[in-house]
């Protein structure tokens, strides 16, 4: 255990006590705050809750979060319980403290991937995120960086909304100069993206709305059910010269994957309208999500992922590691909700498999993205923009302590599959920070394997 003189936020030891809480392990570290998971002094028998202490003296965000959080009351959204500050280190500084509700779930990328859940379960996923986005619009608040890091699916297929650690509210004063707030790129509006390119040195900030919010669930949406991001699969088509009248395109998820309900590859289509007045409201589409659901049929009930055609990009298995720690702190995936809460640090998300398009698959059906003020150039350059103007905050995905639930279990395939911690991992050809690439691993990225399912022998004797 700590003491008072020699904690460091970021590497508090288990009995460590801050507040009213004791740390019981660590659970993630990000650009802005280390989690721990804690159970309040005795009171252990109540169960743990996620602690996060910010890394730096002062530290504004925490504030801004903990107020966001306390607006919003939502099964979706984790609670705050407690917010406080801890003076510790060798300089015995005061650091904020923010005290939630652990939720226990996998990242939903990693958890689409295993589970290869059908289009009735994401219908009923989304509609469930819509609800939470409801509630968080209702409360005036704002989340601004939904994607499918900070969205945690439990045992019982309940959705959370996490990390609001880049949310705002009305009267919420900047705290940062660039023209857009903290966020994702890939997630951005392409109004956000253009007004960063417009304005790169005058000052004049981006007023996020509920809409972006909608946006960036639509690209969530579009890459569990694909494997790609629709910005990406259209820069990639337009630097190829595919154009539609001079304008980036991409596919309909439907037509990418047949195995999606059409119903729901339009209701996807919906929430990335360039329009931001045709996406419409986060209880438009929650409804519209529930009774697309209610009414599908068993076509609906297709697992999308099982021969979807994902094709991760793999590397050659290293060595052998043994019982080596991973090479940096992260977070953990399969049980940390905590970065709900506030990592405004995490900037990753668990998934990185390709969707390769079903063999023969038309070209038809593509969706144009942009209007004439919108070309591919000035998207491509407001991109780039925004990546450089932001601060880096990446946290790589720390491996979890036990595999997932459907992962495959050893024997691995030797050459292809890694043991580590009880499951088999491909490596990908992607080195740490993983970013958007998988789990990280003694400086490697990785994703889990899934379990092949096993054979029906009932109509055997």
């Amino acid at each position: 255990m700590d003491t008072v003189d020699t904690a460091v936020p970021e590497k508090l030891s288990p009995g460590t006590v801050i507040g009213s809480w004791q740390v019981t392990s660590g659970a993630g570290r990000g650009a802005y705050g280390a989690v721990y998971r804690a159970v309040k002094v005795g009171q252990e028998e109540a169960g743990w809750v996620a602690l996060k202490v910010a890394l730096r003296s002062r530290e504004e965000r925490f504030e801004r979060e903990a107020e966001v959080l306390s607006r919003i009351g939502h099964p979706g959204v984790p609670r705050l319980l407690a917010q406080g500050e801890w003076k510790g280190g060798r300089w015995r500084v005061p650091h904020p403290y923010l005290v939630m509700e652990w939720v226990e779930g996998d990242p939903l990328y990693p958890w689409s991937w295993v589970q290869s859940p059908s289009s009735r379960q994401v219908l009923r996923l989304l509609a469930q995120l819509c609800r939470a986005l409801e509630a968080v619009h209702a409360a005036k608040c704002l989340h601004r960086d939904v994607k499918g890091a900070n969205v945690l699916i439990g045992p019982d297929g309940k959705a959370t909304l996490v990390d609001f650690g880049s949310g705002t509210y009305p009267e919420a004063p900047p705290l940062t100069e660039a023209p857009l707030a903290p966020g994702t790129r890939l997630y951005r509006s392409p109004q956000a993206l253009l007004h960063a390119s417009a304005h790169p040195r005058d000052g004049a900030r981006y007023i996020a709305g509920p809409e972006d919010d909608v946006y960036a669930l639509g690209v969530t949406a579009y890459r569990m059910v694909t494997g790609v991001y629709p910005s990406l699969e259209a820069e990639l088509e337009a630097g190829q010269g595919v154009r539609q009248k001079d304008r980036p395109v991409r596919q309909p998820p439907h037509l990418r994957v047949r195995q999606i309900l059409p119903e729901l590859s339009a209701l996807i289509e919906r929430m990335l309208a360039e329009s931001p007045l045709e996406r419409g409201s986060a209880r438009e589409l929650a409804d519209a999500l529930e009774a697309v659901a209610a009414r599908a049929g068993p076509e609906a009930d297709r697992p999308i992922g099982t021969s979807a055609g994902f094709r991760p990009e793999v590397a050659a298995v290293p060595e052998p590691l043994g019982g080596r720690s991973p090479g940096r702190a992260g977070l953990m995936g399969a049980v940390l909700a905590c970065i709900a809460m506030g990592l405004a640090m995490q900037r990753v998300s668990g998934q990185s498999w390709i969707a390769s398009p079903e063999a023969g698959q038309p070209d038809a059906g593509t969706v144009g993205l942009a209007d004439a003020s919108m070309t591919p150039e000035a998207l491509a350059a407001a991109a780039r923009f925004e990546e450089a103007a932001q601060p880096k905050e990446i946290v790589a995905l720390e491996m979890p302590k036990q595999p997932f639930t459907g992962q495959k279990r050893p024997p691995c395939k030797p050459h292809r599959e890694m043991e580590i911690r009880g499951g088999c991992w491909i490596a990908l050809n992607v080195h740490a920070p993983c970013e958007d690439d998988g789990f990280e691993w003694d400086g490697k990225c990785f994703l889990p394997v899934k379990a092949r399912p096993r054979p029906d022998t009932s109509k055997y004797p």
